[in-house]
């Protein structure tokens, strides 16, 4: 085995393990994509209306599936309608031509396993409002242990066995994935960098462990798959030279389509660099032709999926969701307002700066290593030294970062950074290997600074309420650029066991209404003190303890896997099961978990072994510098 392959079959080994350490637990997101997967595996199709309402069973571990007929199900005798909600909290049944009388109107948002999810009124069925990607790819893996489970006489519906087959199916879909991106990525690398492995490898362990690639590899969304699978076409266009890394380069740029609606363009893009930079200073037709063919496949895959569930192969699942998702003042496909003033436009500048730089979704503050991918850049278009890949990366990227700008929920809901950016990261980090080779001692520090702020997130939430949770945020008092991911949740949960910047500033506004309480029924000052430290001293206790009430956010406990919600249930309501039971605590963990629960210690076992592989690997490609010293010496 040659030195790079070495280095690569530790990257793979270091990437996965780190990628399959940790479970963060239920989601909407998530939650709606194992709801398919299991309906294609147990079922065969891929309607999910038996898999998305559960109901826990008295004395017992199992949970109880309520099956969905056009939106409606029964419960001890009644039927209910489920339905859409309003920010008032309206009921709008999801079912408007339902025939079924007495019918009484349940909260979707409450009943579900998920919120992400659309109805199809022709069909009477649900499905995620997702691209079915990240389902196909975890089918393989929930398959083997579904069957695997039959044959063992293990319940499926068991809380446990729900948690742990959702965590396995992340591994080995997302997890595997991710950790194969990571090598194409020191492939890519190395072949920018005129072969130099060492400053590939440096690059490729900041994009892996240093960028918000990190806590989306550990989890069952899109954005580490589209990543990878971008990543993929590029590396199969870049560095493969035969017909068929070609189609292989158009079968992964389709998958990232049919995983991300929106890569579609970015597909299109790495089209134009087959055409106009693969293997000719001329226009490469060939390429271009046998890359197209490759994306023929998912094409017509997704169309297919239109087809059966939606009856039109240009039908996608975002037609049927959530009419509270939708902007209906005019914005394109629903979801990206139009700027028709100047304070639109103020509003987009903002959000631009706010992905930037702000410690609550900015891409370079939470890994500011990339802002030496900028410079890589730079470089490259400076230089005419890989200008057609400069170009490529500028375009992709700005293209996910425009995309998030302008989308209606550009902060992304519960997330431990800007995840709508994640698809454009790799383009972003790949230029890393520039500054690595021209100013390695700054940017290994930024690389250093960007992996702790990773891993504490990822170890702590990798779905961060931060600022978008109503329990975690401080309502009328601050705006979105003054919550901080990590010095207002992370770190405190980490250090010291609960989110205490927050839950000061919530206890403090709770205070005012109850002085004003307490002014309103004693004069006395010296009462009206007495009372007052009274109820904080309560307050801090009921924190102290776990409580949930009256602070919600007093029941997230640390330090480490602090998300109590389930795959099976949607919101952080503690329906189910009570704060700090075992279905909560083990609602997410990390391996390190199984020997030391809730202690930093859990991660021990990650730091020796992802830390031994990755130092494993810097210590080949030192090796392989010194070796390259003296040849030219």
């Amino acid at each position: 085995m040659s030195r790079p392959q070495r280095i690569e079959f530790l990257l793979f080994i270091a990437c996965f393990f780190a990628f399959s350490y940790f479970h963060q637990g239920g989601g909407w997101n998530q939650n709606s994509r194992f709801a398919e997967v299991r309906a294609m595996v147990e079922e065969g199709r891929f309607a999910i209306d038996n898999f998305i309402v559960y109901e826990r069973v008295a004395g017992s571990d199992v949970l109880r599936r309520n099956p969905l007929d056009h939106a409606e199900y029964s419960r001890n005798g009644k039927r209910f309608a489920l339905s859409w909600v309003d920010m008032s909290w309206n009921l709008f049944p999801v079912n408007e031509a339902s025939t079924t009388p007495d019918v009484e109107k349940a909260p979707m948002v409450e009943i579900c396993a998920s919120g992400d999810i659309g109805y199809v009124p022709q069909t009477g069925h649900f499905h995620p409002n997702k691209p079915p990607g990240t389902s196909f790819f975890a089918l393989p893996g929930y398959f083997l242990l579904y069957h695997l489970e039959c044959w063992c006489g293990l319940n499926p519906d068991h809380w446990w066995i729900l948690t742990l087959n959702a965590w396995l199916t992340t591994v080995c879909s997302v997890g595997v994935v991710s950790a194969l991106a990571c090598v194409m990525f020191f492939r890519l690398a190395r072949d920018l960098s005129n072969g130099e492995m060492l400053p590939a490898v440096l690059a490729t362990l900041a994009f892996a462990f240093g960028t918000t690639f990190f806590p989306f590899a550990t989890i069952l969304f899109d954005h580490a798959l589209t990543a990878s699978l971008l990543l993929g076409g590029f590396y199969f266009l870049r560095c493969g030279r035969s017909p068929v890394s070609h189609v292989l380069a158009g079968l992964c740029a389709g998958f990232a389509a049919v995983t991300n609606y929106v890569a579609a363009i970015a597909v299109i893009f790495l089209g134009f660099y087959a055409l106009l930079s693969v293997g000719s200073d001329r226009r490469n037709w060939r390429a271009a032709f046998l890359y197209t063919a490759g994306v023929a496949g998912p094409f017509l895959l997704i169309c297919a999926y239109g087809w059966v569930c939606f009856g039109s192969p240009f039908k996608i699942n975002n037609d049927f969701q959530n009419p509270l998702f939708k902007d209906t003042g005019g914005a394109l496909f629903g979801m990206f307002p139009i700027p028709r003033s100047i304070g639109a436009l103020y509003r987009l500048a903002y959000v631009a700066v706010l992905l930037v730089a702000s410690p609550f979704r900015g891409v370079i503050l939470l890994a500011p290593v990339l802002l030496m991918g900028v410079y890589g850049i730079f470089i490259w278009l400076r230089e005419k030294s890989h200008v057609s890949e400069a170009r490529l990366c500028l375009a992709i990227f700005g293209f996910f970062f425009v995309v998030n700008m302008t989308f209606n929920g550009y902060h992304g809901g519960f997330s431990a950074g800007p995840r709508y950016l994640v698809p454009g990261l790799p383009f972003l980090a790949l230029p890393l290997v520039v500054a690595f080779a021209r100013w390695r001692k700054i940017t290994a520090v930024l690389g250093v600074v960007s992996v702790c702020v990773q891993l504490l997130l990822t170890a702590t939430d990798a779905q961060s309420p931060v600022g978008v949770g109503g329990h975690a945020r401080v309502e009328g008092r601050r705006d979105e650029w003054s919550y901080n991911l990590l010095a207002d949740y992370a770190w405190p949960l980490f250090a010291y066991g609960r989110a205490w910047p927050l839950l000061e500033e919530q206890m403090a506004l709770h205070m005012e209404k109850e002085e004003l309480k307490i002014a309103s029924e004693t004069t006395d000052p010296a009462e009206q003190q007495r009372r007052a430290d009274l109820m904080r001293s309560v307050l801090r206790e009921s924190i102290s303890n776990g409580e949930a009430s009256p602070f919600l956010l007093g029941s997230v406990s640390g330090p480490v896997s602090v998300n109590p919600i389930g795959i099976y249930e949607g919101l952080f309501t503690y329906v189910f099961y009570p704060p700090h039971s075992p279905q909560c605590q083990w609602a997410s963990f990390n391996v390190g978990e199984f020997i030391w629960p809730r202690s930093q210690w859990s991660l021990l076992p990650l730091l020796l072994i992802t830390g031994g592989l990755c130092a494993g690997m810097l210590f080949l490609a030192v090796r392989d510098e010194q070796g390259m010293e003296k040849r030219k010496a």
